[in-house]
């Protein structure tokens, strides 16, 4: 260790000698100060009885100072000894020791200094160190504690000794001064009065107060020397005492709420302290009420603050949450209902569910008073409302049948379930079956509407449905309640309300034909007078407009008339299926059936159609082109209706016929078992006259009513029938029963029985008679129209070849000729021939049901292209006549088909005699006519064929061959039987020429077998529409139909042959995937055929239109129904009723 540390050791031990010195001197001054200041309090409480505050003050001097001086003079220097802290350094102290020691002065200071410097002065550095380490070799000899004398603090103790003698000579003399003045300023919040020469007594017995109340303090005063006057010490205030009687006085605490400290003080003398203690109420600081609805109601829980009394719906639970103070227990009472609210501290929670009106009460209790309050209020329980029903009731103006039941459903929560309820009663008003449909549901006020079709039901006669609406509630508590709207019926008429409903039927049917007949013979007109004017003179846009819009209006109240009257048809239909009539009739009625939808879908859907167009686009050119249509359009539609008006007075006078016929036919029964009694001679003759007569005034009415009605329906037909050998047949058999009835009465019962079987066989025959009738079977008719067939056949095969070889010489005229006038005139003279043909052929569709509606198609086609061709002779414009004749040609052959088969059927009924068949109506299915009935898959396989035929004839036209062979079979391409007299003359003119791109008869012939092939994918077309098999099925195959078109006008101009095959090749192709695609959907609406069997009719316009109106004017008063009080909310559900049921 060298010399410079040891000095520094030296001069550490200094510095914890000069700290120690501080704590001595600090310690000894700081013992003093405490025990002069501890006797002084203690001597001064001792004598004059401070009061809380002095004492408080005191102690709270005493505590703050003292500690000051504590860390001051004692902690402070007692850390720095230990060297914790901030201390002097060691130059402090060698200033110090050199101030001590004379000899040293700056020395000590000169060598850390040096030291300290050591570090800069490296050149030196040994030098340096050897000069610092013999300086501090002299100096650490000298004694530094020395510099610090000890000893001068015992000039500090008397400052000690001077208390503690006071002190002890105190205790020695008064020690009460220690102990009781000691004890007093122990208890500083106490406060000890100063002996009095008299004592302070209270009278009261106890010094406690129910919160909130007044509180009369007696005091008395005793001794020897008594106060005139006597304080209530409150504080630092005092308050005088009334003085009431001898040495007593009083004082009233005003409404005490809190514990109150007192002394009783008189002539400076106090008493002790004194407490009043308040006895508190038991206090609700905050009160809660949760209604907790029931989950029924849909309300949210509700808070209410406080309590009160409520009107609740019955099952909701009330919880209270009560904040209390000085509560130490709360009761609830309501009904049966006795229990302790749970308790958390000051805070108590209960619930109880109400299911009936009733008070409850709420008791509080505390440990001190017991119970002391009772709280009483009224819960009123509003009861689960029946749900309300309101329906209206909208049907068809038609047949009534089509029902739209919409309304409304409430309930003061919810409508938890709304179901339209239908059963069926029959004839003795015994419920059969019972079936319900789910309606709307779910919230306060439900609108609902139902669509209910009577008609697919099929009651039988004498039959009822009863419906009505019934609607459920939610209410969860006391079960779901139900209530319904008035129930509303509909019965079935029995079988003489159901002839006359049939009858009624009827007229209407015929009227609203007859209707529409006339307004498109209106139309007609209008159209004509609009292309006139357009023509002749300059109307403006906007009256042309105007009489645009009247023709749309007046097509789609066609369209309506169209929908009435398909409606009252299918009536008609449902209605005669109660009846026993032969599928002839239903087949009839199937096919007029379709014969309306093609009228309604079809014809004037696509007029109704072209006119909207016209409105839009005002182009004067093409609106003259479409109104020249139109007005063929209408000119057909005229025919159809008065056509299908002709067909349905034969449809209702063959039911009437089969009607009576097969009445007839029980009458036959009734007399041959009355015959057999007669034979066996068991019964009176009495009995078997009156039974006889019977029978003969049931043939009299028959005769009277029914047949007069057939008699009567038979002459409106514009062709009828003769009915008189049934009515001699009838009369034949009535006077045979009067025979009968004589030779019973004269007991000649051998005659009887003769005159009976005569009778039956009468009344068979005339039911014979009236069924072949009814079919059509009446061989003198059925002669008739074979005539007119094979007239007709032979006009138009005469007009065919007519046209054929005026187009040869059209083809090699010049328009400069002057043989094209004789051309023209040719062309007129066919028109005219054509306007017969057009007339007896109408007349014949009207006769015969199933041709109609091809002939006025082609008809039609006809009489139109004839129309154009004139128009192009007269413009000399040979590209517009040719196609025109070669259309022209093509429906005249189409017509030439229709009928060859026509003939061909009829005259197999004329040889298979009367059958009952209905044969005459009914030919034999084949190209073009009859498959419409078929199946889809079917009638494409027929065309298939006929266009693979069709490639066939190209191929051979291609190599210089007749197509079809060299036998000149005309249409036989196509499967065609019986060809006759149009095959041979074709194939005659067949074989006189032939080139590779074959000659024109070659090309006219296969382009009539492709028109024909077209019509049918056509009629395919409509077929697969009725069977509801439309969309991409019957796009494609419109497709295909269209690259027909465009194959049939490539033949008309001869294009080139190679491009004709090729595109018949992919037409087969695709006819083909067709095909597949049709099977696949048959096999599909076969599987769910009885699934939709009985499917109601889709809704009727007017009831659509009511049920839309009725919805928008709902939803304008009804958005989200809001949460409302019960009387509110009853007001806003009958307001929302009146709503629905304008």
């Amino acid at each position: 260790m060298s010399h410079y540390d040891l000095l520094l050791q030296k001069l550490d031990a200094f510095i914890r000698k000069y700290y120690a010195n501080q704590l001595m001197r600090g310690g000894l001054i700081f013992l003093a100060c405490v025990l002069l200041y501890l006797l002084l309090i203690t001597v001064g409480e001792y004598f004059f009885f401070f009061s809380i505050q002095v004492k408080w003050t005191l102690l709270g001097f005493f505590f703050s100072v003292g500690l000051l001086a504590l860390i001051v003079w004692v902690l402070i220097p007692f850390f720095k000894m230990k060297q914790l802290g901030k201390i002097i350094s060691h130059e402090q102290a060698a200033v110090i020791v050199g101030n001590f020691f004379p000899e040293v002065k700056d020395k000590l200071l000169n060598v850390l200094q040096l030291k300290h410097q050591t570090g800069n002065a490296s050149e030196s550095e040994e030098l340096v160190a050897a000069s610092i380490d013999q300086r501090a070799a002299k100096i650490s000899i000298l004694p530094f504690g020395s510099a610090i004398d000890l000893g001068k603090n015992k000039k500090y103790l008397p400052l000690l000794g001077l208390p503690l003698l006071i002190a002890l000579g105190v205790f020695l003399i008064a020690p009460k001064i220690f102990t009781e003045g000691g004890y007093r300023l122990s208890q500083p919040s106490v406060f000890f009065a100063k002996p009095a020469p008299f004592t302070f007594k209270l009278i009261n017995k106890n010094l406690n107060v129910i919160e909130g109340q007044a509180f009369t303090l007696i005091a008395a005063v005793a001794g020897d020397k008594l106060p005139e006057r006597l304080f209530v010490v409150l504080g630092s205030e005092q308050v005088e005492m009334q003085a009431s009687g001898k040495n007593k006085f009083t004082y009233t605490f005003p409404k005490v709420t809190q514990d109150i400290t007192f002394r009783l003080t008189a002539a400076d003398y106090y008493s002790e302290a004194y407490q009043l203690k308040v006895f508190h109420k038991p206090e609700i600081q905050s009160m809660r009420m949760t209604l907790n609805y029931p989950a029924y109601t849909g309300k949210k829980s509700e808070t209410l603050q406080g309590l009160s009394d409520v009107s609740v719906p019955v099952g909701t639970t009330l919880a209270w949450q009560l904040e209390t103070k000085h509560t130490d227990e709360i009761q609830v009472i309501a009904g049966n209902v006795n229990q302790l609210l749970a308790q958390n501290g000051q805070r108590f929670s209960s619930a109880i569910r109400f299911m009936s009106a009733m008070p409850y009460l709420l008791i509080l209790k505390n440990k001190q008073q017991g119970r002391v309050d009772t709280l009483q209020y009224q819960v009123q329980t509003i009861e689960d409302q029946y749900p309300q029903v309101s329906i209206n009731v909208n049907k068809d103006t038609t047949l009534a049948q089509q029902i739209l039941i919409t309304g409304t459903a409430g309930d003061d929560y919810e409508v938890r379930q709304t179901l339209f309820v239908y059963q069926i009663l029959n004839a003795e008003n015994k419920i059969l079956s019972t079936k319900s449909v789910p309606l709307k549901s779910g919230g306060q006020v439900v609108a609902f509407s139902h669509y209910f079709d009577i008609g697919t039901l099929k009651l039988a006669p004498g039959y009822q449905v009863n419906y009505f609406v019934e609607a459920w509630d939610n209410d969860c508590v006391n079960g779901s309640k139900s209530s319904k709207s008035t129930v509303m019926s509909w019965k079935a008429p029995n079988l003489t309300q159901l002839d006359k409903s049939m009858a009624e039927n009827a007229e209407k049917m015929n009227a609203s034909m007859s209707s529409s007949a006339a307004q498109s013979e209106q139309l007609k007109e209008e159209l004509q007078n609009m292309q006139k004017e357009m023509l002749e003179s300059g109307e403006s846009s906007w009256e042309r407009t105007q009489k645009m819009q009247s023709v749309l209006d007046k097509n789609l109240q066609l369209k309506t008339n169209l929908e009435n009257l398909k409606k009252r048809f299918e009536e008609q239909q449902k209605q005669s299926e109660a009846k026993n009539f032969s599928e002839d009739i239903k087949e009839k009625q199937a096919s007029i059936k379709e014969q309306i939808d093609n009228l309604k879908d079809k014809q004037l859907e696509e007029q109704i159609k072209k006119l909207q167009e016209l409105l839009q686009k005002k182009d004067q050119r093409d609106a003259l082109n479409q109104f020249q249509q139109m007005e063929q359009n209408n000119k057909l539609f005229k025919m159809d209706m008065e056509r299908m008006q002709e067909l349905m007075k034969k449809l209702e006078m063959q039911m009437n016929m089969e009607a009576l016929a097969q009445k007839l036919d029980e009458l036959s029964k009734r007399e041959g078992a009355l015959q057999k009694e007669t034979e066996a001679g068991e019964k009176a003759n009495d009995a078997l006259k009156k039974e006889q007569e019977k029978i003969k005034d049931a043939l009299d009415k028959a005769l009277q009513n029914e047949l007069k009605e057939i008699t009567k329906q038979n002459e409106q037909l514009e062709q009828p029938q003769k009915l008189d050998k049934a009515q001699e047949q009838g009369k034949e058999a009535g006077e045979e029963m009067d025979k009968s009835s004589q030779q019973l009465q004269q007991n000649d019962k051998s005659k009887a029985k003769q005159s009976q079987q005569n009778a039956k066989n009468k009344l068979a025959e005339m039911s014979k008679s009236l069924m072949d009738m009814a079919g059509g079977m009446d061989m003198e008719q059925l002669d008739i129209d074979i005539k007119a067939t094979r007239q007709l056949l032979t006009n138009l095969i005469r007009f065919s070849f007519d046209q054929e070889n005026l187009m040869k010489l059209v083809r090699t005229t010049s328009i400069n000729s002057p043989s094209y006038l004789l051309l023209t005139k040719e062309q007129n003279r066919l028109k005219n021939n054509t306007k017969m043909i057009k007339d007896s052929l109408y007349t014949l569709s009207k006769r015969i049901f199933k041709i109609a509606a091809t002939v006025n198609k082609e008809t039609s086609d006809l009489d139109q292209n004839i129309a154009r061709t004139l128009d192009a002779f007269e413009q000399r414009n040979i590209g517009e006549i040719l196609p025109r004749q070669q259309y022209a040609m093509t429906a005249a052959n189409n017509l030439a088909l229709l009928l060859n088969e026509l003939l061909s059927n009829l005259m197999q009924s004329q040889q298979g005699g009367a059958s009952g068949s209905g044969g005459q109506s009914k030919p034999k299915k084949g190209k073009g006519q009859g498959q419409g009935q078929g199946s889809g898959s079917g009638m494409m396989k027929d065309i298939i064929t006929g266009q693979q035929q069709m490639g066939q004839g190209m191929q051979q036209m291609k190599q210089g061959q007749q197509p079809g062979g060299q036998q000149g079979q005309g249409q036989s391409g196509q499967g065609q039987s019986g060809q006759g007299q149009n095959g041979q003359g074709q194939g005659q003119n067949g074989q006189q020429n032939g080139g590779s791109q074959g000659t024109a008869e070659q090309i006219a012939r296969l382009a009539q077998q492709q028109a024909m092939l077209r019509k049918q994918m056509q009629e395919l077309i409509d077929v697969l529409n009725s069977k509801g098999m439309g969309g991409k099925v019957t796009n494609e195959i419109r497709a295909i139909q269209a690259a027909l078109d465009k194959q049939e006008t490539d033949l008309v101009f001869r294009r080139n042959i190679d491009e004709l095959i090729q595109r018949n090749k992919e037409i087969l192709t695709r006819m083909l995937e067709a095909e597949k695609a049709i099977q696949e959907q048959e096999e599909d609406n076969k599987r769910s055929a009885e699934a939709g069997k009985d499917a109601p009719r889709p809704m009727p316009a007017e009831l659509s239109d009511y049920l839309k109106r009725q919805q928008q004017l709902f939803e304008q008063y009804r958005t989200t129904v809001p949460v409302l009080k019960p009387f509110y909310q009853k007001m806003a559900e009958e307001y929302l009723r009146k709503v629905q049921g304008k």
